[in-house]
């Protein structure tokens, strides 16, 4: 089954990226004053330190990508079934750092119980199947997942670490996923980057 815009994705296309020019798609609603205010408290280059810098959002819709092997992702395909995609008011930034690293942040705002129903539907897929195969119409990536202690910070909070090997090539992204209330912040990348930076995301999203 095709995938649209998915927690997936956003993780997987991290270290598909070099192989495949993988992105991200923009957000199919226009901006509003609430996602521009996300924006605003998503982190920015200055404060990550030297050697980052931000990458320009993705302009161009993902290639067609389906999972093999994993029935309960597949059910995340499709738009109406996406959790993520019944947030509207959402904000993302990507960061390329020291020796080619990304860093991912994303931000999304809705109702408490919205949020915390639909991430643990995406988390819950997610950790259903210890491995699966995300097919593009170029790449074969084998895919493991394994589940790990996030941070407590926050509401809520949701860890995982995906092993993506494509083209001859393997690659280690972990995510932490964290609810604060309406909001929820999502921090992909390398282990030791998502460690080290995660907490100065949240710090600044709750800032206000």
């Amino acid at each position: 089954m095709r995938l649209r815009h998915s927690a997936i994705l956003t993780s997987t296309c991290l270290a598909l990226w070099p192989l495949t020019g993988c992105s991200t798609p923009p957000s199919d609603s226009t901006p509003t004053a609430t996602s521009e205010q996300l924006e605003e408290r998503l982190l920015t280059a200055d404060d990550l330190g030297p050697g980052y810098a931000s990458r320009p959002a993705a302009t161009t819709a993902l290639p067609e990508t389906s999972v093999e092997g994993c029935p309960q992702l597949e059910q995340l395909g499709s738009a109406a079934d996406n959790p993520y995609a019944m947030f509207p008011t959402q904000g993302k930034r990507v960061f390329v750092g020291p020796g080619g690293t990304q860093l991912t942040e994303e931000l999304y705002s809705a109702p408490p119980k919205e949020l915390s129903a639909g991430v643990g539907r995406i988390m819950t897929a997610m950790a259903a199947c210890p491995s699966y195969q995300l097919v593009t119409a170029t790449t074969v990536a084998e895919v493991r997942t394994q589940a790990v202690r996030a941070p407590r910070l926050g509401d809520e909070q949701w860890g995982q670490v995906l092993t993506i090997t494509a083209g001859g090539r393997r690659t280690v992204v972990q995510q932490t996923v964290i609810r604060d209330g309406a909001l929820l912040l999502v921090v992909s990348g390398s282990p030791a980057e998502v460690m080290v930076h995660g907490q100065t995301a949240l710090a600044k999203v709750t800032t206000r």
